[in-house]
């Protein structure tokens, strides 16, 4: 039984507050520590969100790419011939360090200011501990779901710790000065995967070459000072980077009386409210950052921006400037870790074949002024000869913008044209008004089919694979699919008998279109199919 004389404690690197699936799907909950030690018995991490599943992920990352710190590929290449971490030096990491992981230290508490009291003066006068959880309104954000007051939630320690994590990764922009984290608005992250989560972890250290501040005199947390002061940082390291403290945080622990109002558990500790204010942040006109798990888009040698999630647009769409090699259409980098994959040494090294779809995950949060819409996380399987291939990706981005301008010339044209009131054909008709719901609707069954589709599509793109016919059929799935949407959209719309001849009418000009678009951009040779 906990005391409230007691000293609070929760150090992340020896108590159990990482969930981890073994390969039969069973979960359990594990150290920081006991993890690392047996990554290769774990598939993967899990967590009801993907925000803190990705921004676990980097923590664990920064802390192995310290330990080991690879200079050159062999480095690297020594790791992919076994299967765990060499337990003395995870060991070592935390003899030296662990007690920089203390949630409630009062000297060195993780990811917080030790110059904050650990007891505020006044209970009630803190910001609610609901403010850590991005996905859980609180304050002035919008109110999805689940909805409390803010000062009735309590978190336990695993979560307070999650939340923490979330920072560096997804901080938003508020006013009073809050800025956003190291990447500016929360990006699309990709993440790679594996067999084992020992073989993701692997593939996330890199070498110099491929992270960015590698010439910096690095500080990550546990090097870090245990203050966080509102300021700019000039100079950055690439772990730095990963545990980057843009909040000035301190949490003010409780002994917990009720379950965790994000997980519903408890720890002898948590928290319901926290001093909460702006923290580290970059200058506006800081160079450009490259995190090595962000994919960029650059327009007119303009400083590349981070690809970010759009309402309404599926990930896979922005698949050529995730996973694909650079192409002279369009100006995209992606990810720099996937270059580090690709080194030919490197690649025989893989558990894969040489034809096995190699794994990654993308997780993204999608804001607006403090407004939070969406966040998701996709699993994707890439076949090898594609992320080297830059024929391969012309293609495919081809591709991908035939089915948008489908989607802009053809469906929301004539939808627009013949659902918009009084047909000019058939003015005797009954007037058809279609509404944005059966439109968004036929749009978003569109991009759905065409997304599943899309999955099996990209995994024709074998070595020898005949990339014209590849196309082709890419090219008769859109029509197809474009086709069959409007269809249904102007089947909801029809009514009866007077309305009939324009449903009809409708749907062939919407075949027609499709048709005329394809032999326009990709007239067939005389002689093909």
């Amino acid at each position: 039984m906990v005391s409230t004389h007691d000293p609070p404690r929760f150090n992340l690197w020896s108590e159990p507050w990482i969930t981890v699936e073994r390969p039969s799907g069973a979960l359990e909950m594990v150290s920081i520590e006991q993890l690392l030690l047996n990554t290769a018995v774990y598939r993967t991490l899990f967590d009801p969100s993907p925000l803190v599943v990705v921004s676990i992920h980097r923590l664990l990352t920064a802390i192995l790419q310290d330990i080991f710190q690879p200079e050159v590929e062999y480095d690297l290449l020594d790791l992919w011939e076994v299967d765990a971490f060499p337990p003395n030096k995870i060991k070592q990491f935390g003899d030296e360090y662990a007690h920089r992981f203390d949630l409630f230290s009062e000297e060195t508490p993780f990811l917080q200011s030790a110059d904050i009291p650990l007891y505020p003066e006044k209970r009630g006068k803190g910001k609610a501990i609901s403010e850590l959880i991005q996905e859980q309104a609180a304050d002035t954000s919008v109110t999805h779901y689940n909805h409390i007051y803010d000062f009735e939630h309590i978190l336990c320690a695993s979560c307070c710790s999650k939340g923490l994590l979330t920072i560096p990764t997804f901080s938003q922009p508020g006013g009073r000065g809050y800025s956003t984290s190291i990447n500016g608005i929360p990006p699309i992250y990709v993440v790679p995967g594996g067999n084992t989560y020992y073989h993701s972890l692997v593939s996330s250290l890199l070498t110099p070459y491929f992270r960015p501040g590698a010439e910096v005199d690095d500080k990550p947390w546990w090097k870090h000072a245990p203050t966080v002061k509102k300021e700019e940082v000039l100079r950055l390291g690439y772990l730095h980077s990963l545990t980057f403290p843009a909040r000035r945080v301190r949490l003010y622990p409780i002994v917990m009386n009720k379950t965790c109002s994000r997980c519903g558990y408890k720890t002898a500790w948590g928290a319901e409210e926290m001093f909460f204010a702006p923290g580290e942040y970059l200058p506006k006109d800081a160079p450009f950052w490259r995190d090595p798990f962000v994919a960029y888009f650059s327009k007119n040698k303009e400083q590349p921006i981070p690809i970010k999630p759009r309402k309404g647009r599926a990930v896979w769409r922005d698949y050529v400037a995730l996973f694909l090699p650079s192409t002279n259409v369009g100006s995209f980098l992606r990810p720099s870790f996937i270059g580090q994959l690709n080194d030919e040494e490197i690649r025989e090294r893989l558990p894969y074949g040489k034809t096995t779809p190699i794994p990654f995950q993308t997780f993204s949060l999608r804001i607006d002024k403090k407004k939070i819409f969406e966040w998701e996380s996709n699993g994707f399987s890439v076949p090898p000869t594609i992320l080297t291939n830059a024929d391969f990706a012309i293609k495919i981005q081809d591709a991908i913008t035939f089915a948008e301008e489908c989607e802009y010339k053809a469906l929301k044209r004539i939808y627009a044209q013949h659902f918009g009131g009084v047909s000019k054909q058939h003015p005797n008709a009954t007037p058809i008004k279609g509404s944005t719901a059966v439109k968004n609707q036929m749009l978003q069954a569109y991009w759905q089919q065409l997304g599943d589709e899309f999955r099996r599509w990209i995994m024709r793109f074998t070595p020898d694979a005949d990339t014209a016919a590849i196309f082709e059929d890419w090219l008769q799935v859109v029509i197809r699919t474009g086709i069959d949407v409007f269809y249904n959209a102007a089947k909801q719309l029809n009514t009866g008998t007077s309305t009939a001849l324009i449903c009809e009418e409708a749907v062939n000009h919407c075949r027609a279109s499709l048709y005329n678009l394809r032999n326009k951009n990709y007239p067939k040779q005389e002689g093909t199919g």
